[in-house]
């Protein structure tokens, strides 16, 4: 852009405003600063800037490099002895045009001066982000370090823990055994009759017995899936031919309470690459439940398919009691019972869903559930 050259006619108060907005404005040369009042107080201003002052309109009128006058006197006669004398490449502003030129220019100014500040202010606060952003990755590499840290002592701390849980639960099984095997003793009559109170109470005690008998080992089991202290040897493994063991396994079961088990399966073989023992432990925990959480006379569902993902599905669904929709996310923790499992079934252990859940982290399984209250669950078992 081209630099305009200027001249001013007039020092007083206006030429003075006028005078303090142009030598701010980019690509503005102001040549003359015309008064017959050389202490006027734009005067002062142009001689402080280096500004050609003169007193007479004839000192600089024929000169052609000047683009523009502004006459800021407000003096009619001065405009029109202008008018007449400026040459015809000069463009003349009178009073009034100058003032609204002059307030547009400051608008214009002040614009420019906030955006510059705006600009200092944005290069300072993204020097203090960047800094504050090479503090905070700073200590987020401390925090990984430490959570990693934090994390094998964690690691060491459960495999302790199930080495533990493994030698205690087999010091328990022994002495378990025994008392269920001394109850069986005095309910068949070994250690003389019983009172029909005394048969009730021993009753009582031989089914405490057969429920702690059968948390051991599950805890147990549940510890030796968390240290992996298993022998995991993958194979080509038949689907179909472990559900219907898993059907054979509850039919008694199913059969007690009425319920029909309806498998359906593909007539050719659904092979996967898997454990089939352990698979097999997975899916009678989910159709164990099923059955437990059933009421009589009603119906269990197994369905078996290829999904879209090249998965083997197997669908267990039942039409039981069902899990709240806010227990859904806790239900494969260990001791986990929902209220209404425990009211309707009261020996449970919360152990089984557990064992499952850790059975399908070491097969990389996926279990999705889908439940309403009242109308029954369907897990899905993703292989």
């Amino acid at each position: 852009m081209e630099t305009a050259n200027i001249a001013i006619v007039g020092a007083g108060k206006g030429g003075y405003e006028c005078l303090k907005v142009l030598l701010t404005t980019p690509n503005v040369l102001i040549k003359y600063v015309c008064d017959i009042d050389p202490n006027a107080k734009g005067v002062m201003l142009a001689k402080q800037h280096k500004i050609s002052y003169v007193a007479r309109l004839s000192e600089f009128i024929h000169d052609p490099e000047v683009d523009l006058i502004f006459e800021s006197t407000g003096r009619p006669e001065v405009f029109e002895e202008l008018s007449r004398a400026k040459l015809p490449t000069t463009s003349l502003v009178g009073s009034g045009g100058t003032r609204v030129i002059f307030s547009l220019l400051d608008s214009y100014n002040e614009v420019n001066r906030s955006l510059r500040s705006y600009k200092m202010n944005l290069e300072r606060r993204i020097i203090e982000r960047t800094e504050e952003l090479e503090k905070l990755n700073t200590e987020l590499s401390k925090e990984k370090a430490a959570t990693e840290r934090l994390y094998e002592q964690q690691r060491e701390i459960n495999e302790e823990k199930s080495r533990y849980l493994i030698h205690t639960t087999h010091q328990l099984k022994a002495p378990f055994a025994a008392i269920h095997n001394y109850v069986d003793i005095i309910l068949d009559g070994y250690a003389g009759p019983l009172a029909q109170e005394t048969r009730d109470l021993v009753l009582k005690i031989k089914t405490r017995c057969e429920l702690l008998s059968e948390t051991i080992l599950d805890m147990l089991e549940l510890a030796r899936l968390k240290a992996q202290d298993l022998e995991l040897v993958r194979e080509d493994v038949d689907l179909c031919a472990v559900v219907n063991d898993v059907v054979e396994r509850f039919a008694v079961s199913a059969a007690a309470k009425r319920l029909l088990v309806r498998v359906d399966a593909p007539k050719e073989p659904l092979i996967a690459r898997t454990v089939g023992k352990r698979l097999f432990e997975l899916l009678a925990v989910l159709l164990e439940n099923a059955v437990k959480y059933s009421p009589p006379d009603g119906s269990i569902e197994i369905a078996m398919k290829v999904a879209s993902d090249g998965k083997r599905v197997i669908s267990i669904m039942d039409h039981g009691i069902g899990i709240p929709e806010a227990n859904l996310g806790k239900i494969f923790r260990e001791f986990f019972r929902s209220n209404n499992a425990v009211r309707f079934e009261p020996n449970g252990n919360g152990l089984g869903l557990a064992i499952a859940g850790e059975i399908a982290n070491l097969l990389d399984i996926t279990i999705e559930v889908e439940s309403e209250l009242e109308k029954g669950t369907t897990f899905h078992v993703r292989i």
